[in-house]
């Protein structure tokens, strides 16, 4: 069973932050430390309308030694009403953070990284995702602005907490 067919709940795992933008005194210790920061890209995609199917936060083991991956994945079905380009309507977009490798955003087989930090601001992530679905992956039609998420450096410190704990996990 696929986590999209799952019930809902993996509610109970990690941290709800509501809509509170400040990350809580145990988010260095919680199960999913970049939840906050996924809820707060979440927020900032409603803002600009530019809503995806799916959204998950989680964990992967993706090496054969173990190493864990914390990840956020937006998703934009085939068909969605936000997909001008032709080749996406066809495929969907994926929109991809990991805390090994930033942000990647992905249709079909092409897959493109765009200008902007690993813990960029949510509202850059939320215009690079709007111009990759408008515009297609490469879009250079506007630069985002520079800058880090508020809560970066906080974000920072629990995934390097986060990292340690599984370094004497294994």
């Amino acid at each position: 069973m696929s986590a999209i067919e799952e019930p809902r709940t993996a509610a109970t795992v990690g941290k709800d932050t509501g809509d509170s933008p400040q990350l809580s005194a145990s988010a260095g210790e919680s199960t999913l430390p970049q939840l906050p920061y996924a809820e707060a890209v979440h927020r900032a995609l409603c803002a600009v309308e530019v809503l995806p199917d799916t959204v998950e936060t989680g964990v992967r083991v993706e090496t054969l030694d173990g190493q864990r991956e914390l990840f956020i994945r937006l998703e934009w079905l085939p068909g969605h009403d936000d997909l001008l380009p032709e080749e996406l309507q066809a495929a969907g977009v994926i929109a991809q953070w990991s805390h090994l490798a930033g942000w990647s955003v992905s249709s079909g087989t092409d897959i493109a990284e765009p200008d902007i930090d690993a813990l960029a601001d949510p509202d850059t992530v939320a215009e690079r995702c709007m111009h990759a679905l408008l515009c297609g992956l490469r879009c250079d039609c506007e630069k985002p602005p520079p800058g880090r998420w508020e809560h970066a450096a906080a974000l920072h410190l629990a995934l390097a907490a986060y990292d340690e704990r599984g370094e004497t996990n294994r």
